[in-house]
Parts: structure tokens; C-alpha cells; sequence
């Protein structure tokens, strides 16, 4: 299985929806335990969205692409289950959001409920054509922003189950996850909640001087940064854990977050530069390549197991 987790974040006064996934990729060894085959599977995307007026003029010709669309934004997805079924569903939620038109004149917006349930009917309909071989399981988080709002949904599927969904808002204390979450998300949940207490009650504090404002100013940062860190922590437990087969490889994180009114994303490097091309250059005779200007996370990464292979589920 895997693990992907995301919260909405307020730290440095950057209103952001943050993904956190693992990268290891696991099949069913013949004993059930789980066998790693890769650590450097990518499990977090920021899927373009593009909304276009059906008109003659909006067609190039011959070919008949999009263009200029009358809105544009990003959301965010992540993963856990079979890595193959997955991916391509993946690939089709981002063709089918990158052309979204419309013949009315008023323009209309998409909305969270619209969004997840055009995933969900993806998804679904991808199964009803899929042999069932290997007793494929998908789980998604899908992320976004509806009019600058922050919100968080899940889609999922399953041989017993079928097709799940369900999107809501998200708030400081929102903390959504997939995949094998048993043993991150209690303890996540539970320093989350004393955290926010302890800052609730400095920022409810007497009025204060100056000085005493700047002191109380300065523990609701380190508090939201605690925050911020405390689900960094317990995921980094997880991936290096030799208990949770599952999980493992490094830290990948996604942010997205309000750039003025542009949604934008960002995606943190992580301890495999090699993966990324960063010594290539796509240019003649210039450095033209890769560049990660974001934080680095993760630890080293541990090496997979090389064993035979039966399924594709991470």
C-alpha cells in the first residue's frame, strides 16, 4: 500500500493545501507479507484545469486543440493502492480536466463537488472495463481551492466496495489520509490537537504591551510551525520503519497554495536528484534543466529488495 496524508497550512502567513506521500512501491510476496520493488515511485501531481467556450474560433485548425481558455487553475491528487490502474487513471482525469468547455455565454466555474465527482466517474468507469485481475484497489485525495476556499476529497475503489467519494471544506485542524494509515494518523491527529490548543490559548492570551505582543507573536509561529513538522515526523517514522513494509523510500511533499489570484504549485526536492535530470541540459551550447528551489526533505533512502514480481500495488 502507501501512505499520502494532506492538512491546509497557515504557516508564514502562506494560506496552502500540503500533500505528503512515501515513494516505495510494493507486490504480494507468496507468504502475503509485501516485497518492495521500487522507492522511487511518484505518487503526488498537480493536474491543470482549463476551461474553454465552445465556439469555432476556440479550435485550431485541423488538429482542433484548446486554446485560451477562460480560466485556468491547478488542483492537487495523490495515490495509494495499484501503482499501474492508478497512474492511468491519473492520465485520464488530466486529459479529461485540461479541456472542460461550455457552450453557455456566462462562463461557469468549476466547483470541489464537480471536481471529485467527475474523478469519481472516471475512475468508475475505468473499472467497469477493467478484468479484475490482481484485485485492484485505488484510494485518491484530491485537493484544491473553490474560490479561494481550501478543500480536501477522496475518492476510492474497490472490488467489494465499488466507487466512493466525498469532498468537504478544510480548516487548520482538516488532516486527510489514504492508504495505510493505522499507525501515522492517530498519533498525528492527537499532537495536532494540543498543538492548536496551546496556540488557541496564547492567541486568546490579556491584552499585552508591546514587547510582550512580540513574544506571544513569536510562540504562535514556532506553535504553527510545530504543526507544520509534527506530520513531517510521524510520516518520516513510518517511511523508515522496518515493521511497515508498505512504506518506505523518501518524503515527497506537494504544496498549493493562492499566488495573488493564481492558484500555483510546488513540489519539494528529495533525496533522489538523479530521478529529476538536474546535469541536463535541454539546450544547445546553455544550462537549460531542472531546478529544485524549494525545501529539501527526506532522509537517505533505503535501498529496495530486488525479488521476483506478481502485482503492481504499492
Amino acid at each position: 500500500m502507501t501512505l499520502v496524508c494532506v492538512r491546509f497550512d497557515e504557516s508564514y502567513s502562506t494560506p496552502r493545501l500540503t500533500a505528503l506521500a512515501d515513494t516505495r512501491a510494493t507486490v504480494p510476496a507468496t507468504d502475503g507479507s509485501r516485497i518492495a520493488v521500487t522507492d522511487t515511485t511518484v505518487k503526488l501531481f498537480a493536474i491543470p484545469v482549463r476551461c474553454y467556450s465552445i465556439a469555432p474560433d476556440t479550435l485550431t485548425p485541423v488538429i482542433g486543440a484548446w486554446r485560451d481558455p477562460y480560466f485556468e487553475t491547478k488542483i492537487g491528487l495523490g495515490f495509494s493502492g495499484s501503482c499501474f490502474e492508478a497512474l492511468t487513471i491519473v492520465a485520464h482525469v488530466m486529459r479529461s480536466l485540461g479541456a472542460l468547455g461550455t457552450a453557455t455565454a456566462d462562463h461557469p466555474l468549476p466547483c470541489k463537488e464537480g471536481l471529485v465527482n467527475l474523478i469519481a466517474k472516471i475512475t468508475e468507469n475505468y473499472f467497469a472495463n477493467h478484468s479484475g485481475q490482481g484485485n485492484p484497489t485505488v484510494r485518491m485525495v484530491v485537493f484544491g481551492f473553490d474560490q479561494s476556499r481550501p478543500w480536501i476529497g477522496k475518492v476510492s475503489w474497490d472490488g467489494k466496495n465499488k466507487i466512493k467519494s466525498q469532498v468537504d471544506w478544510a480548516d487548520a485542524n482538516t488532516l486527510v489520509c489514504v492508504g495505510d494509515t493505522d499507525a501515522f494518523e492517530r498519533p498525528a491527529r492527537q499532537w495536532r490537537r494540543r498543538i492548536q490548543k496551546r496556540k488557541a490559548s496564547v492567541a486568546a492570551g490579556r491584552p499585552v504591551d508591546g514587547d510582550m505582543e512580540f513574544d506571544r507573536a513569536e510562540e504562535i509561529s514556532r506553535l504553527e510551525m510545530a504543526d507544520k513538522k509534527i506530520v513531517e515526523e510521524e510520516m518520516l517514522k513510518q517511511i523508515e520503519s522496518e515493521l511497515v513494509r508498505g512504506i518506505g523510500g523518501v518524503l515527497q511533499r506537494l504544496e498549493l497554495g493562492l499566488d495573488g489570484d493564481q492558484i500555483v504549485a510546488g513540489f519539494t526536492q528529495d533525496d533522489r536528484p538523479y530521478l529529476e535530470g538536474a546535469s541536463v541540459s535541454v539546450a544547445k551550447d546553455a544550462l537549460l534543466g531542472p531546478i529544485p528551489i524549494v525545501e529539501k526533505m527526506g532522509r537517505k533512502v533505503r535501498t529496495a529488495k530486488k525479488k521476483r514480481t506478481g502485482s503492481n500495488t504499492p
